[in-house]
């Protein structure tokens, strides 16, 4: 288990976790709809046992951000499979607990995050999509020094009214962490 600031502890997800993550991702897909493409609607209706063959996906790894035991955040990354494409790998589903917004703990997992993908090894590369209007989660990644490499137009319905899905990315060679 690895402590960082604050107290909050970061450590992998695993089967135990399957109920924390599925209430933390049912409460951002509700009070956060703005920033996740999944409808809430739709994540009702995926059952524990859905929430928890996600977390036990071989190309998912997953990491939760714990303020005692309490699962204030979630962070995933994403490996592509194949020899030609193992090289670069994707962030996902960032998602922090609305009584820990603002506290740093998505700074965190982000960091750590980018740190277990340069331990990896053969990882050169994160990617990431971010729905346009998100302006905390695009301050959060451009501190990370993510860059655009294209905007997705009408790829995501919300509210009555189409948005952007916006792609970044992040080289991870010979790049300090914030």
């Amino acid at each position: 288990m690895k402590m960082d600031a604050g107290g909050i502890h970061i450590r992998p997800l695993g089967a135990a976790d399957t109920a924390a993550y599925r209430a933390l991702r049912l409460e951002n897909l509700r009070d956060f709809q703005f920033a996740h493409g999944p409808a809430y609607e739709d994540a009702l209706a995926q059952s524990e046992a859905w929430h928890a063959d996600r977390l036990a996906r071989p190309d998912y790894t997953w990491f939760g951000a714990f303020d005692g035991d309490v699962l204030a955040g979630v962070i995933c990354l994403c490996a592509k499979k194949g020899s030609r494409l193992h090289h670069s790998a994707m962030l996902s589903s960032l998602m922090v607990a609305r009584s820990h917004q603002r506290a740093g703990v998505g700074r965190l997992l982000t960091a750590h995050l980018i740190e277990h993908a340069r331990s990896l090894g053969h990882v050169r590369r994160l990617t990431l999509k971010l729905i346009d209007g998100n302006v905390p989660a695009r301050r959060l990644y451009d501190a990370f020094g993510f860059q655009s490499f294209g905007v997705e137009p009408d790829a995501i319905y919300h509210e009555g009214g189409y948005r952007a899905l916006h792609h970044l990315h992040l080289s991870l060679v010979s790049q300090a962490t914030p």
